[in-house]
């Protein structure tokens, strides 16, 4: 098979229409453009196509991750489940499912691609998470942890960041209950005081305490 036409896209100069033998076969990226040093004239086999094809669809999955983790930190496993959910939006417009495509090997390839370039990587989502909550959001140890495996991090990997990031939660105790109660006194007989911050995650000794030291002053 011999390329035929190779031209940029009119609405899109940054992609190219491929024709080979002169039927168009799939528009490219300048990425996949250069890594099989496509140019017109050029004879492909039937295994360089495939390949090409494979790689272009790889490239625009890689796209639509890069865009989605920069917008926000994500873990690995929101990562993941993100190229699964275009994956499946995408049929038909991206592929077909006559194409026999090993999904889950080219997703794997892709996010530790971004593993690589430092564009995911569960410890430091774990990390901004927890001070992103810290600042805004205060909660007690045990509620931050199922959030992160809520997230598909790892509870080892979670426990140890929060156990670098919070040593003593009484500080982001009294912080909660500030946040939530503003300039009420903490009394243990309180229900809904009580309650409240047993939800958001702190043991009731710690709680108790808490409410002793407010009676104290």
């Amino acid at each position: 098979m011999i390329i035929t036409e190779l031209r940029p896209q009119k609405k899109n100069p940054s992609r190219y229409n491929l024709f080979l033998n002169g039927e168009f076969l799939a528009g490219v990226s300048a990425t996949t453009l250069a890594k099989f040093t496509l140019y017109e004239g050029k004879i492909l086999s039937e295994k360089e196509v495939e390949d090409l094809l494979y790689q272009e669809l790889k490239q625009r999955f890689l796209e639509r991750l890069i865009g989605y983790v920069v917008r926000s930190p994500r873990s690995i496993s929101q990562a993941k489940r993100y190229l699964k959910n275009v994956q499946y939006k995408k049929k038909d417009s991206w592929y077909n499912s006559e194409n026999t495509i090993n999904f889950e090997l080219m997703f794997e390839e892709i996010v530790t691609q971004l593993e690589e370039q430092k564009l995911l990587n569960d410890r430091e989502f774990a990390k901004l998470f927890i001070e992103s909550r810290i600042r805004s959001r205060p909660r007690g140890k045990s509620v931050l942890i199922s959030e992160l495996v809520s997230k598909g991090v790892h509870i080892d990997i979670a426990r140890e960041i929060c156990n670098e990031l919070i040593g003593d939660e009484s500080n982001l105790l009294e912080k909660t209950f500030r946040k939530h109660f503003k300039n009420e006194k903490m009394v243990i007989t309180n229900k809904k005081q009580i309650n409240y911050l047993l939800r958001k995650g702190f043991p009731y000794d710690l709680i108790k305490t808490f409410a002793q030291n407010e009676y104290e002053e």
